[in-house]
């Protein structure tokens, strides 16, 4: 607490006595001695400081100010929040009680004047905004004289003040003088005068009263406003007035320089400067509000823009520049357009910029200054250039112009003297837009060509000339810009041709940036771009190459037919690769490189083209291309020395073997897949013979043939829908392979892929081979899959350990789908399948309990409801009752003899118990709507039992006392529902409390026998659960409206608070108290549910405003004043003991 002052320390000291006192931690002798020795402890130690410090006048200023002075000597700190005192806290609640207050008063008196607005007068209406006004003055003054609250009384006085010239105001609308001096008669100009003087002489007065920079403002403002209104109630010309307004604003200046020593006009004139910026505003504001003339305007823009730069020198301020520019801008504006500039007001306006150039360079003395006009002319300038195309372009039509070209041209001089005067990228980009911007309006004029082609040519003639060869010192500041505009402009034309389709402008583009590459990559410095010139280069010559086919096949429509694009793209491919050769030659090796992938590259994309061109010839042509394809990929596995560029060569491979297709015209569908069958043993072959002179080479052929497998099987697979054409024994060919390859991989998950790819083919090959020779017709197909788990579980049996744990992995979610097919297919099932389907479900789970994998548990036990709800379709109701009741016991046997815990450690869950409260829920539905009661609370008193059971099955006790609470639960939910059923048999007068009643005696229970552990929590549970329980029984008092409802209402809570106050239970003793309450307040109602609605406003308002003022009172007043709130405290302190 080093950091507080001495006066914040005594305050708290002050506070924590009270709260003492007042909790009855002191007495009120102790209290009253330990004050007056705090007092003389302070006394003591001001008079030792008084004998050390002479020299000081006033001791307690000096005790208050010496913390301050400390501080500011001290290095500074990270602020940290204020932290406010109880008394500051308790005044804002004051002020913020009396804002409410008198904002309620204020509501209520809106809403009963405007029902009653229309029938007012003129004069009442006026008479009623200034009694308003004058309200809120006596609030001003009635809460800073008597209450003290300095902020609130102050916010009222700006109210009541600011109200004042809206009272002249609507005197004028009103026409309360006359016509004369009215809101739009002659004399408004007076009218205004009268409202802005008459305030004027309160406001200066609030301003010193209060040392206010609001009313200095609102004065200084008002002053202005009465200069103007004067004025304009004078007969002056324009030129007088806005003679007269200068003449006022030098005024304005010269006090200030005359006056600004002066301590007495201080609170005035140090707001001066700031002010009279605001001050030519209001002036201007003034002038237009009064006369208005465009050239006149324009000069009268130009003197207030000079005198704002005259400010500048005087206030040593240089945000006034800013103002300067922009008025100088405007006026520029306003001169052209009211004058006969505005015929070539284009080139005007582009010359604006080379203006501010010429002001930078008279200022060049002010380095500040100077810098600002020189962005201000680019700004400037770009601005221009935003208007002059707008006028070309919207108003004129998109003609072109001479004077156009010349005010582009003028923008771009601009720019490009700007570049060179600040080195600003932003300036040296914008010279070369604009260049461009220039030659597009050229070609407008002269319509030479194609614009795309002739911006094209700009593009390159600007990136060789000023972006790479030039020498001048004028044009090297927008060397660099250049470049990257030029490259900007060239992709844009390409883009452009490209998108119309101009395939041989195209095409001869795409030479000409080939060329551009070339020389770039000669004459460039930068390493990042030359890099980027060696696959320019290659790629564009590429697309050159390839733009070139479409104007071929209009001169020679034959190359379209046979050989196509693709074989135009191979060729192209070919062509580049020899290019790579001739780059090797000159020893150009980035681009030997470059050229060489884009080479390959192209002759991938003539092979992926071959997927889809039906113009080719498939006999020659394309097995020839794939041929030479192989070769070509198996130079790029040597060339870029990546092996894994091997799967190229086995894709290339394959493609190859498949268009021998069309040269031995295999034609029907069989032959077909009997011909691919064989194709990934021939890529396996090769691997293997491959393996020998290349190890790389193995794996990605492998990988292919696999690739390949699954899309044979598949074409095999829909072939054996309807009527077979292909033998199922050609599946022999796809299991060898997966035998041969799981015996021979090496890796863990290739034995695993390899296998389970092994046990797919199995069963299909086992679900297809019968119904080929229909060996069975009667049993359904889904009968497969549980046949294949037999024989996976043999092959499980005679295989070693290891392979057990592997086959376990595909062997449980393959019974798993075959189990849910054969439940869920779209038929009934028979009760003679129970035992087959059981059986099943039994060998799952004999599987899972060896992985112990127990959540997966859960699946085959919920299919068993689905089971049931299918084979129940022909049984007796009771009968399925029956059979559920005797699964959840087998279920919940279970699950007490596999598992000690319902969840156990890691993913250890107890599947059986928890899918018993599945079976629950499904035996809920079965006999929800049964008629006897007695059959509906089974699945209720089912779910106690599996509460009970399972409550000893949870490490923590919390669980334990949770599955306690609901097995009790559900207790009384059965019977709630027995109650319920047999409701006609008891009285309507004691039926609710039947309902409810029980739940206060099972929560005492739970209270004294589980949850005595957690009093607090209870507590709040009890309060809660007695609160609800009072609603039930007053609502439903309240809906049976008799009088012996009414008196047993009142004897229950009566009772309720007896309780209360012999076991000190606080929420039956305030729940009690509060029904009383409310049931006294309920049955008196017809005696004051009949006042206006306005009328508790009223009142609320009213007594925020008396609590206000009466802890306002309060805190004037002492300690031992306020027995009352000491009784009140103690009382409360005893009630804290209360459960």
């Amino acid at each position: 607490m080093s950091h507080l002052s001495e006066e914040k320390k005594q305050e708290i000291l002050k506070d924590k006595l009270i709260q003492l006192w007042s909790n009855g931690y002191l007495s009120e002798e102790e209290y009253m001695k330990v004050v007056e020795a705090n007092r003389s402890f302070i006394e003591d130690r001001d008079h030792k400081k008084r004998n050390v410090e002479e020299g000081k006048k006033d001791e307690v200023i000096q005790v208050a100010a010496e913390p301050l002075q400390t501080k500011s000597k001290e290095p500074a700190k990270t602020p940290k929040k204020k932290v406010k005192t109880a008394e500051q806290i308790r005044e804002r609640n004051i002020t913020w009680s009396l804002i409410i207050g008198v904002s309620l008063l204020l509501i209520t008196g809106l809403i009963v004047a405007t029902s009653q607005w229309d029938q007012m007068g003129a004069g009442l209406k006026v008479f009623s905004i200034s009694f308003v006004s004058l309200f809120f003055l006596g609030l001003s003054y009635i809460t800073g004289r008597f209450l003290k609250i300095t902020q609130t009384a102050f916010a009222f006085l700006t109210l009541g003040s600011l109200l004042i010239p809206i009272v002249i105001l609507a005197i004028g609308y009103f026409d309360l003088f006359g016509s004369y001096l009215s809101l739009f008669g002659e004399g408004k100009y007076l009218l205004g005068l009268l409202g802005t003087l008459i305030p004027l002489p309160l406001y200066i007065r609030n301003a010193y009263a209060h040392s206010s920079r609001l009313y200095v403002w609102i004065s200084l403002v008002f002053l202005s406003l009465a200069v103007g209104f004067a004025l304009g109630a004078l007969p002056l010309n324009v030129d007088a007035f806005y003679l007269m307004l200068m003449i006022y604003n030098a005024s304005l200046l010269l006090v200030y320089v005359r006056f600004k020593d002066s301590k007495r006009w201080q609170l005035f004139l140090k707001e001066v400067p700031l002010y009279a910026q605001l001050n030519l505003v209001l002036s201007t504001v003034l002038l237009l509000f009064f006369f208005e003339s465009g050239v006149f305007y324009s000069f009268n823009l130009l003197l207030t823009a000079s005198i704002y730069m005259a400010m500048v020198f005087v206030y040593k301020t240089k945000e006034y520049q800013f103002v300067f520019s922009v008025m100088v801008v405007y006026a520029v504006y306003q001169l052209v357009e009211h004058s006969p500039l505005q015929s070539v007001d284009v080139t005007v306006y582009a010359v604006v910029g080379l203006i501010y150039l010429g002001f930078a360079n008279v200022f060049k003395n002010h380095r500040f200054i100077e810098k600002v006009f020189r962005y201000t002319s680019g700004v400037v300038s770009f601005f221009a250039f935003i208007y002059i195309s707008y006028e070309s372009i919207a108003l004129r039509g998109e003609e072109g112009s001479w004077f156009l070209l010349a005010a582009y041209g003028i923008i771009t001089a601009n720019y490009l003297i700007l570049s060179n005067l600040t080195k600003h990228p932003v300036f040296a980009y914008m010279s070369p837009v604009f260049f461009f911007v220039t030659l597009w309006q050229l070609w407008e004029l002269t319509k030479s060509g194609p614009l795309f082609l002739f911006m094209f040519i700009g593009a390159s003639v600007l990136l060789v000339y000023v972006g790479l060869l030039t020498k001048q010192r004028s044009l090297k500041s927008v060397q660099d810009s250049s470049f990257y505009v030029s490259v900007f402009v060239l992709i844009a034309c390409i883009a452009y041709s490209l998108n119309e389709l101009f395939y041989g402008y195209s095409s001869l583009m795409f030479l000409i940036i080939a060329i551009l590459a070339y020389l770039v990559k000669r004459k460039t410095v930068s390493k990042d771009i030359k890099e980027t010139t060696y696959w320019i280069q290659p790629v564009t010559l590429c697309l050159s190459a390839v733009l070139f086919y479409n104007p071929l096949v209009n001169l020679y429509p034959s190359y379209e037919e046979g050989l196509a694009l693709p074989f135009h793209l191979a060729v192209a491919g070919i062509s580049l690769l020899a290019i790579h050769y001739g780059w090797v030659r000159f020893k150009e090796k980035g681009l030997a490189k470059s050229t060489f992938y884009v080479g390959q590259g192209t002759y991938i994309l003539a092979m992926i083209l071959l997927l889809n061109n039906a113009q080719i010839d498939p006999v020659v042509i394309r097995p020839l291309l794939l041929f030479v394809g192989i070769g070509m990929m198996g130079g790029l596995v040597q060339y870029s020395k990546e092996r894994l560029l091997w799967v190229l060569v086995s894709i290339v491979t394959l493609s190859f073997y498949t268009s021998l297709l069309d040269t031995f015209a295999f034609e029907t569908f069989s032959s077909f897949v009997i011909y691919m069958s064989f194709a990934p043993v021939l890529l396996i072959l090769i691997g293997e013979i491959g393996e020998k002179n290349r190890l790389e080479l193995r794996p990605y052929f492998y990988g292919t043939a696999h690739i390949l497998l699954p899309l044979i099987i598949a074409a095999i697979m829909l072939d054996q829908i309807n009527v077979p054409t292909i033998h199922p024994l050609v599946l022999c060919v796809p299991l060898s392979l997966y035998g041969f390859s799981t015996f021979l991989a090496k890796r863990e998950w290739e034995i695993k892929l390899m296998l389970y790819g092994f046990l797919t083919v199995l069963f299909f090959l086992i679900s297809t081979l019968p119904s080929y020779y229909r060996w069975w017709t009667t049993v359904p197909n889904e009968y497969a899959f549980y046949l294949t788990s037999i024989v996976i579980t043999g092959i499980w049996g005679a295989a070693p350990y290891v392979w057990k744990r592997r086959m376990e992995w595909y062997a449980i979610p393959f019974s798993i789908l075959g189990l849910f097919l054969l439940i869920t297919r779209f038929e009934d099932i028979p009760t003679i399948e129970l035992l087959p389907i059981l059986s099943y479900v039994c060998l799952i789970q004999f599987f899972l309990h060896r992985r112990e994998w127990s959540l997966v548990r859960f699946i085959p036990l919920l299919m068993m409801i689905d089971l049931l709800e299918k084979v129940s379709n022909g049984w007796e109701h009771e009968l399925l009752i029956i059979a559920l009741v005797g699964c959840i016991v087998t279920l919940l046997a279970a699950g007490r003899f596999f598992h000690r815990l319902l969840i156990g450690s890691g993913v250890k869950v107890d599947a059986y118990s928890w899918t018993a409260l599945v079976y629950l829920f499904y035996l809920n539905t079965v006999t929800a709507m049964d008629e006897n009661v007695w059959i509906r609370i089974i699945p209720v008193l089912l779910a106690g039992l599996w509460f009970f059971l399972n409550a000893s099955k949870w490490p923590q006790p919390l669980g334990n006392k949770i599955f306690y609470t609901a097995g009790v639960i559900s207790l009384y939910t059965s019977y709630s529902l027995v109650l319920l059923d047999y409701r006609e048999w008891i009285p309507d007068l004691i039926e609710a409390e039947l309902q409810v009643l029980p739940v206060l005696v099972i929560l005492s229970f739970l209270r004294g026998r589980k949850w005595k552990e957690y009093p607090y929590m209870m507590n709040h549970i009890q309060f809660g659960v007695v609160l609800l329980v009072a609603a039930y029984l007053v609502i439903d008092a309240i809906q049976s409206h008799t009088i012996w409802d009414a008196w047993m209402i009142g004897g229950l809570s009566l009772i309720s608070m007896i309780l209360g106050m012999q076991f000190r239970i606080k929420s039956y003793f305030f729940v009690g108290m509060g029904v009383l309450i409310f049931n006294v307040i309920y049955q008196t109602r017809p005696y004051w549910g009949n006042v206006p609605w306005w009328v508790y406003l009223l009142l609320a308002g009213l007594l925020l405003i008396g609590i206000a003022s009466y802890n306002e009172w309060q805190k004037q007043r002492s300690v031992s004043e306020k027995p009352v709130e000491r009784k009140l405290k103690r009382l409360w302190l005893s009630l804290k003991k209360w459960n």
